[in-house]
């Protein structure tokens, strides 16, 4: 086989490789955790790996297919060396590098994306390759959206958590608006490039398609960002001469839609509070966005996010490590805390992420993007209608990162348009610098050896970056899959091992899914059964391994100290440890609550109740109007048998209800659920107080008299008070209400009174 012959072989594999990646949004892994993102992404990092391995053989043997002197190029390098520091020098440098597979971001995903983009920008050189390109983009953007409107007006109408939100083959409402959102442009593109009538009809009914369904994905930041690029699009248009006609024609139509679109917001205004309006699971998001919790929840993230850039403003951070800015903010202990892996806006997140310099680097490559289409358009490589689309891409994607972020899906095209700009441009010179002549007189089994190496290189890359975390995942999914079937906890303790044993960064997911089944063990008391308590121990030093890599993640701290107290109970030795973390956090942030009363539980635990009701006391004294606090006042009281301090605080606890709740101020409903009064009965019973556990079990039942277990816990508290006749009472009346779960327990029970 000749030179020639293996070259063109080559670039032909290349190219296939190339246009296979298009079509990975329409890929879902079900056989994996996070259906929606883990395969899309391992799919992407296989493929660029394999095509970086045969787009080497050709940098070596053949000069042309080296990289070119490009600001553009030149401004993603320096954009992935700078994030490449701030990970090395952040909080979890590991993290930073694997993310997980919820994400499947952090370095691992931008030196692939990297990789992506020289790789497509060195291989696809003419307008056909680029042409056959878009134009696989742009059909698998009409796949994704008709299996959209299949969601909307097919068998999939109905969605448990997205309401009648569409989400695809994406997965997400708000990602598939920004993957949409981005295909439209390259729509725009094709119609622009056309020649013929028909196909400029064709790319235009695409274009219309995904915007139906983008509406259909009621995303405000997408639906607000296409918008303005449909305004600015039009403006664009309209600034300036030409004699040509299509662009004339061009410069009419956008003005007939930017004088819809400035229609259409005067009768938004006029008529958003009409019953039309808040009838349409769209529009009414718009109406009812500044109270909507999400929203909050957004604002909430970013002024928590300020803090931390105020922390670590040079490099940030580090990647997906947004968690880690809760150090330095105050965390409420009770209420609608959600912890947040992410600020959901592009500036924040890369201020975060790699501080002032990483979000610089950033722009810089948004920057060198509009300077190329800019260079291109004066170099005439461009039409202005093509530069006013590109141009309008850029400006679309920054404004809808406001609101959300990247996944792979929009990653794929941002970085796919930046080459195609990139090659635009004339090229300048190497980066690479080399022999000028090309080595189509070497022998062939130099391309062979070369070859070889790359392949063996690339064997090595999918192994470990690919193959490991895709069978962790899979093996995760498989037990969570198979949890009700499994009969012995050491054979699901073995399934844990084998996927433990990859040793990815998918290690954290698995255990707190351990944990999870451990604390299932000890809420029911499952000790007896097969392999329990060697679960229970497993889990126990899985958590602590994790403890390292994440001693700025105050939310898995927090779950292992919950961890700790829950099997403090029954194994003291993990009261000191849960302690030893309490403090710890403490030391890393002395405002997060929570830790207060998780160290007034381990006094509690340790039998030391006068300093458990002294923390408590100080945290509740600083927020004396917070239900959740006052509640847990209660309880500390009661552990230190203080009657006087019980009815003050639940007189302080009723006031409050009674001034935010207008149904119990009319005694429309009760002051106390069940649950708390089941909280206080139990609370007394432990300090054997079973007079006071008796009179709030008599309350429990009056509000909920069908229910068997509180009748079976009110026997037992006229057991304690030598009440055999009112025990039996109860008992029987537990297994009435629920003869399968409470006969045999009744009668063990009453045989033990006889």
């Amino acid at each position: 086989m000749s030179f020639r012959k293996l070259e063109n072989y080559f670039l032909w594999c290349l190219k296939t490789l190339i246009y296979v990646i298009p079509f990975l949004p329409l890929y879902i892994s079900s056989s994996m955790v996070f259906p929606y993102i883990t395969g899309k992404n391992f799919a992407f990092r296989v493929i660029v790996e394999l095509s970086a391995a045969l787009w080497v053989v050709l940098l070596v043997t053949n000069r042309k297919y080296r990289l070119q002197n490009s600001t553009i190029t030149l401004s993603i390098l320096a954009f992935t060396f700078i994030v490449g520091l701030a990970d090395v020098f952040g909080i979890n440098p590991y993290k930073s590098l694997w993310s997980n597979y919820e994400r499947m971001e952090g370095y691992i995903t931008i030196l692939h994306l990297t990789l992506y983009f020289m790789v497509v920008k060195s291989v696809l050189r003419t307008k056909k390759d680029w042409k056959i390109f878009f134009n696989i983009f742009v059909a698998v953007s009409v796949f994704v959206s008709l299996y959209a409107l299949f969601q909307k007006f097919g068998q999939e109408n109905v969605h448990s958590i997205y309401d009648t939100r569409v989400y695809s083959t994406v997965g997400n409402p708000p990602f598939l608006a920004s993957y949409l959102l981005l295909s439209i442009f390259l729509g725009l593109i094709l119609i622009f490039t056309a020649q013929k009538k028909y196909l400029k009809g064709v790319y235009l009914s695409t274009v219309v398609l995904s915007s139906i369904v983008i509406y259909f994905t009621a995303s405000r930041g997408a639906i607000l960002a296409g918008t303005i690029g449909m305004i600015i699009f039009s403006a664009l248009f309209v600034v300036g001469k030409s004699n040509k006609s299509n662009v004339r024609i061009f410069k009419r139509a956008a003005l007939f839609f930017l004088g819809i679109f400035i229609l259409a917001f005067i009768v938004f205004l006029i008529f958003g509070n009409t019953e039309f309006i808040k009838q349409d699971s769209t529009l009414s998001r718009f109406t009812a966005m500044f109270s909507d919790p999400s929203v909050k929840t957004r604002l909430h993230a970013w002024k928590i996010a300020w803090e931390g850039i105020k922390e670590r403003p040079i490099l940030g951070w580090g990647q997906e490590n947004f968690i880690g800015v809760y150090t330095v903010n105050p965390i409420p202990a009770f209420g609608k805390h959600i912890w947040l892996d992410r600020s959901h806006n592009i500036v924040i997140d890369w201020l975060i992420n790699a501080g002032f310099l990483g979000l610089l680097s950033y722009l810089a490559i948004l920057g060198s993007a509009f300077y190329g289409i800019w260079t291109a358009f004066h170099k005439q490589r461009i039409a202005k209608p093509e530069q006013v689309a590109i141009v309008t891409a850029f400006v679309v994607y920054f404004v809808q990162n406001l609101f959300t972020f990247d996944t792979i899906n929009t990653y794929i095209v941002f970085f796919t348009l930046l080459a195609y700009i990139d090659n635009l441009i004339p090229p300048a010179s190497p980066l690479i610098n080399g022999k000028r002549e090309e080595f189509q007189r070497k022998r062939v089994s130099y391309y062979v050896s070369v070859t070889l190496l790359a392949m063996l290189i690339f064997s090595g890359a999918v192994y470990f970056i690919n193959y490991k975390p895709i069978r962790e995942s899979q093996l995760s999914k498989q037990i969570s899959a198979l949890f009700p079937q499994y009969r012995s906890y050491l054979t699901l303790l073995d399934d844990f091992n084998k996927a433990l044993s990859y040793n990815t960064f998918g290690n954290t997911d698995l255990r707190l899914k351990m944990n999870e089944t451990s604390h299932h063990i000890v809420r029911f008391k499952l000790f007896t059964q097969e392999g329990a308590l060697k679960f229970i121990q497993k889990t126990a030093e899985e958590l602590e391994e994790g403890i390292a890599a994440n001693r700025y993640n105050l939310e898995y701290l927090s779950t292992v100290i919950l961890f700790y107290t829950k099997i403090g109970y029954y194994a003291p030795t993990f009261i000191a440890k849960a302690e030893a973390l309490i403090k710890e956090c403490m030391r890393i942030n002395p405002d997060y609550e929570v830790l207060y009363f998780l160290l007034a539980e381990n006094y509690v635990l340790k039998k030391e109740y006068e300093k458990a009701y002294a923390i408590v006391r100080d945290v509740v004294s600083l927020d004396p109007h917070n239900e959740r606090k006052q509640f847990n006042l209660v309880l500390a009281a009661i552990r230190i048998s203080r009657e006087d301090l019980v009815s003050s605080a639940l007189e302080n606890l009723k006031k409050i209800r009674i001034d935010n709740n207008a149904d119990i101020e009319a005694g429309r409903k009760s002051v106390f659920s069940v649950g708390e009064l089941l909280s206080i009965a139990r609370t007394y019973m432990k300090i054997n107080n079973y007079k006071k556990a008796l009179q709030y079990y008599k309350e429990i039942i009056a509000i909920s008299p069908e229910e068997a277990k509180h009748h079976f816990g009110i026997a037992m508290v006229y057991l304690n008070l030598d009440d055999k006749v009112n025990a039996m009472k109860e008992a029987k009346k537990a297994a009435e209400l629920d003869p399968l779960n409470y006969t045999e327990e009744v009668e063990k029970f009453i045989n033990s009174i006889n």
